[in-house]
């Protein structure tokens, strides 16, 4: 069954029930109106009867004269005793004689049910008879009128709780259809970049922020996110394909020459290995630094603990200094020295950035600690050849380098800085650069306290 369908029948059940408890409830509560009603009625009808029976005591008129000018045209009066018997009976109707007979003392009323099911109201009252007896004075009704009366509305309340299914109908239709078309939408969209291979996104209408819109709204987002991702994988596979491309001719090549000259000329053997072996590492390398990448996108790797962020740094600086035999200077201007992050994560940002600047400059190189507001800043500056504003714009890029020569000598793959951009950004921090050509470039990573 379709959703809109079952939308359909939901909402017109749901709607004909709530009809049909409203109008059950006001059946009910008009009947119990009218039956509480003709009570009083007869009631006040007995009260008449009774007094025109103690004020005859002294006429001539017989009290079988005076009940039959009170006697109700559907009903019957009765004279019961002690014994339960009818002392007198009067009635139009011989039907009426099987009505219950009853002797009170004290004032009854009562709604019976008649043979035919029309409802009698029977008053009975205590009363002193002319032989100065205890008697019961009883007079029945038949509701004939408010019998035909609850009929009729309950044709009516009937009639009106099916008129009243044909809007509910055409409501739930119209529910469905409001509801199940940006899901049609969704699902022709879903379809139609499975099948084609695009990246459809549905049209959201109205600005009334709901939940239908909210879910047009999160799909398109998911679709953004997956046309930039995927068009990130497809760049990520181009450029490594590229970079792979030149160590594997090279090796290529240089087993080529082995093939032919190694055996004759230790010169070449001895050429052809070096080269062989240093692409084999630059290749290492960068399949190592590919997995790392790979890994830091996931935040749920990160294992969080309180560090001394100046220990960190010195050590980091500590060992650049004994490697590379550079100058390493750390300015330190912080007030909160502890700070919640990837201890190890952290630590491979600082020697990603403190690489790079032992590569690509020959001169001092600052480290600097400072803190704004909640924020704690790690620069690290070098005093190299710096970058034009297009470089500092691709920096990020994976498999970017400004001077590829220089970093083919360095070994550089051009995937350090994404992977310490993707470790800060994991912990919600942001690293940027400043530079200039001729003057270096400073590194700047801004996390979070």
């Amino acid at each position: 069954m379709k959703l809109r369908t079952k939308i359909q029948i939901y909402a017109s059940f749901t709607v004909l029930i709530v009809i049909l408890l409203i109008n059950t409830a006001i059946f009910y509560l008009f009947m119990k109106i009218s039956l509480d009603a003709e009570v009083e009625r007869a009631r006040a009808e007995t009260n008449v009867i009774m007094e025109a029976l103690a004020s005859n005591e002294n006429a001539n008129v017989t009290s079988n004269t005076l009940l039959k000018a009170y006697i109700p045209s559907n009903g019957m009066i009765r004279i019961i005793n002690k014994e339960e018997m009818a002392l007198e009976a009067i009635t139009k109707k011989a039907d009426y004689y099987s009505l219950p007979l009853t002797y009170v003392t004290t004032e009854k009323r009562e709604i019976i049910e008649g043979q035919d099911g029309v409802p009698f109201v029977m008053i009975s009252i205590p009363f002193i008879w002319e032989n100065g007896e205890v008697v019961t004075l009883q007079v029945s009704e038949k509701l004939t009128a408010h019998q035909e009366a609850m009929s009729t509305l309950f044709l009516v309340l009937l009639f009106a709780s099916l008129i009243m299914i044909i809007p509910a109908a055409l409501g739930g239709m119209v529910l469905g259809n409001f509801l199940v078309k940006p899901i049609k939408e969704l699902t022709t969209a879903m379809t139609e970049n499975q099948r084609k291979g695009k990246w459809k996104k549905i049209r959201l209408k109205g600005k009334s922020k709901d939940e239908i819109y909210q879910m047009g709204s999160t799909y398109n987002s998911m679709i953004d996110r997956l046309e930039e991702s995927f068009k990130k994988q497809e760049q990520f596979v181009s450029d490594a394909s590229h970079e792979f491309k030149t160590p594997i001719s090279v090796i290529k090549s240089y087993t080529q020459l082995l093939e032919r000259w190694g055996k004759d000329k230790p010169e070449v053997f001895e050429e052809a290995t070096a080269a062989i072996r240093q692409e084999a590492e630059r290749m290492e390398s960068m399949t190592r630094q590919m997995l790392a990448l790979a890994k830091n996108q996931r935040e749920e790797d990160l294992r969080f603990e309180t560090i001394n962020l100046v220990h960190l740094v010195q050590d980091v600086i500590r060992t650049f200094t004994v490697t590379y035999k550079r100058e390493i200077t750390l300015r330190n201007d912080l007030m909160h020295t502890t700070l919640s992050c990837d201890k190890e994560k952290i630590n491979q940002v600082l020697y990603i950035l403190l690489d790079n600047a032992c590569k690509y400059s020959d001169q001092e190189i600052r480290v600097s600690l400072s803190q704004s507001h909640t924020v704690a800043k790690i620069s690290v500056q070098d005093f190299g050849d710096g970058m034009s504003d297009s470089e500092v714009n691709r920096i990020f890029d994976r498999f970017y380098r400004v001077d590829k020569a220089r970093s083919r000598e360095t070994g550089g793959t051009g995937l350090g800085l994404s992977i310490a951009q993707f470790i800060v950004h994991a912990h919600g921090g942001e690293i940027t650069v400043q530079s200039k050509e001729g003057e270096g470039s400073i590194f700047t990573v801004n996390l979070p306290l």
